[in-house]
Formats: C-alpha cells, sequence, structure tokens
C-alpha cells in the first residue's frame, strides 16, 4: 500500500481533488461543492440549493420528491408510512396518497374504501397503483385495518445449549461461509453459529472487567471496538489489537496500540481494516491478509468518511477529514 498527500498547488489553496500522477489539480462536477471523482455521483457536499438524493448519498438534486423530507443534513430522506406522501423529520404523516386517508392516532395511512372492492384484498407494490390482491407476497404480512402488505421484520433467534449461552447485546452478523455465521456482540464477544442459528462456539477476544462502564452508554457500544473481515474476527478495546481465525481458533494477530482506537471503515474485498483514536494522531490500517499494521499521521482531525474506488488492480481510498482542504489518498495493489 501507497499513500499521497493532497499539495497546495492552486493559488487559491488546497487542491480540492487531485490526480496523483500528474500533480494537478482536477474539478469537482457543477453540482458538488466537493468530490472524491469528477463524476456528477461522487459528490461528497452539494453546491448551494442542491440537495443529497436518498437513492444515491453521492448525487445531488435540486430538489426532494413528494414522498421525501429535508433532514437538518440537507439530505433527502423518504417517508417510511406506506402510502404517505408527506411527512415531516420525524416520520409524522401530514398527508397521504389519494388512494387512503390519514389515521393520525395510529400514524398510517389507511386504504380508501372504493380502491379494493373487498375488505379481504390488500395492497402491494406503489402505493398510487390500484393493484388489489387476497393475499400478500412472501415477506409481507397483511395489515387488517390499512388493507396493506407490509415487509415482516425477520428477527434472529440464536439457538443456545446449556453449555454456550450467548448474553450479549448483538452489534453484526456476518457470513463466514455456506453453513455459518459469525455474531458479534458487545464486551468483544463472537458466537459462531451453523444456518440453524444454533451456537458452535463463543469467544471473548478481549475480558476486561469495566468494558461497559468504559466502552458503552446505555447498554449500546459508543464506539465500534469489534470487526468481522472473512473468517476473522477482531478487537481494539483494551488498546491491544486482537485478531482471531474462526475456523481454527487460532490468534492470527496480536500488538499493544497504546490507545483505544475506533473502527471507521472495512474493506471486505481487499482484507484492509481502518482505525482511529481520539487521543492520537495516527491511523492505522490492519492488512488481514499479510497479517501486517500500518500507520499514518493524519493530525488531529476526525475522519468524517472513507471512499473506496476500485480500478482494473489497484483499490484508492479516499480519506475526508474535518478539515475539508486536505485529502489523503491510499492507493491498494
Amino acid at each position: 500500500m501507497t499513500h499521497s498527500e493532497g499539495k497546495n498547488l492552486e493559488a487559491g489553496g488546497w487542491c480540492q481533488l487531485m490526480r496523483i500522477d500528474t500533480q494537478s489539480c482536477l474539478q469537482c462536477s457543477d453540482s458538488c461543492s466537493s468530490c472524491y471523482n469528477t463524476s456528477e455521483s461522487a459528490c461528497i457536499t452539494c453546491k448551494d440549493s442542491l440537495f443529497k438524493s436518498s437513492d444515491d448519498s453521492s448525487t445531488c438534486v435540486q430538489k426532494c420528491s413528494k414522498d421525501e423530507f429535508l433532514n437538518e443534513n440537507l439530505e433527502c430522506v423518504k417517508c417510511q408510512i406506506y402510502g404517505c406522501v408527506r411527512c415531516n423529520t420525524n416520520q409524522i404523516c401530514d398527508q397521504c396518497d389519494q388512494n387512503f386517508k390519514l389515521d393520525i392516532a395510529n400514524n398510517q395511512c389507511i386504504l380508501m374504501n372504493n380502491v379494493c372492492p373487498f375488505l379481504i384484498d390488500f395492497i402491494s407494490g406503489p402505493s398510487n397503483l390500484k393493484q388489489c390482491n387476497n393475499e400478500c407476497p412472501q415477506s409481507f404480512y397483511q395489515n387488517m385495518e390499512a388493507q396493506i402488505c407490509e415487509e415482516t421484520v425477520k428477527c434472529i433467534q440464536i439457538e443456545e445449549s446449556q453449555k454456550l449461552s450467548f448474553t450479549q447485546r448483538v452489534i453484526e452478523v456476518q457470513p463466514i461461509n455456506e453453513d455459518q455465521y459469525l455474531v458479534v456482540g458487545n464486551a468483544c464477544t463472537f458466537a459462531l453459529l451453523d444456518n440453524n442459528w444454533k451456537v458452535i462456539n463463543i469467544q471473548i477476544l478481549q475480558n476486561i472487567t469495566d468494558y461497559d462502564y468504559i466502552y458503552t452508554n446505555n447498554g449500546n457500544e459508543i464506539t465500534k471496538e469489534s470487526f468481522v473481515i472473512g473468517n476473522q474476527g477482531g478487537c481494539l478495546a483494551g488498546s491491544k489489537l486482537l485478531v482471531m481465525n474462526f475456523q481454527t481458533f487460532e490468534i492470527v494477530f496480536e500488538s499493544n496500540i497504546d490507545f483505544d482506537y475506533i473502527v471507521v471503515y472495512v474493506d471486505q474485498k481487499n482484507g484492509i481494516i481502518f482505525l482511529q483514536s481520539n487521543y492520537i494522531d495516527t491511523l492505522l490500517w490492519y492488512d488481514v491478509i499479510n497479517k501486517r499494521l500500518s500507520s499514518y499521521q493524519i493530525g488531529y482531525s476526525k475522519i468524517t468518511q472513507i471512499f473506496q474506488i476500485q480500478s482494473n488492480n489497484t483499490t484508492n481510498y479516499l480519506i475526508q477529514i474535518e478539515d475539508l482542504s486536505l485529502q489523503v489518498n491510499f492507493k491498494y495493489y
């Protein structure tokens, strides 16, 4: 991996976007105030009077759609209430589609009596189409009151045994092969499950007595202290990076990192994890394939976003920090 840092190439200051090979400045598209390449769909921030699209957060639009609202970050956000065409920032519906009437008490849109001829029919698909069905598709349930098909939220039920009890709050679930899942819980706790969600093995990578006091608030981890990449899981708590292979249950990497770091980005394809600390001006990245930990000085600014750009056999990471005038570009070959 190599890295390059933006230089003061323009009379007015830093380059917004720099071409590494020619050391020349590039221009963002007309809709972008800042960007990570010259495409119209590569905006980091939008120009005045433009807003982030709800379909693609890297694209700027002139106005939000009728079923969207503008949030405090000037982003278009879709209403989550089925049949609602106008809602506020708290997802409270103000107006329903013409085929629905507003139920204010329950914050839902109820199908008009004349849309479907039978009370046992349900609307599915786009709410503005009069498509009535007597049953809902798989993974949807019948909302009898509103006469709509609503998507079912599937909850994971982990099957525990007397010897293996997983009691931590689940943070992440990742498949690591065709038959197994790796579940990450609070306090650097990892559970290997089969495809029936039965616990095979549980590992606590960092057994820290006062973990909840240091790293959680009301049962939720304040920052991301654990990660899964491929068949490996890792933990950063206690100022130590510890990585285990969950096929062999062997510790494949262990290193003291002196300060508490958090996970800011995971590249599953290339096996790279980026780490940052609030207490030191160093960015770390761990290479899973080569089992190597590297560092780069970025100052004390907070990383706000990392963009991954694939080009032939090269992966570029554009790292945006709080000071927009400084952008760091990493290349992974």
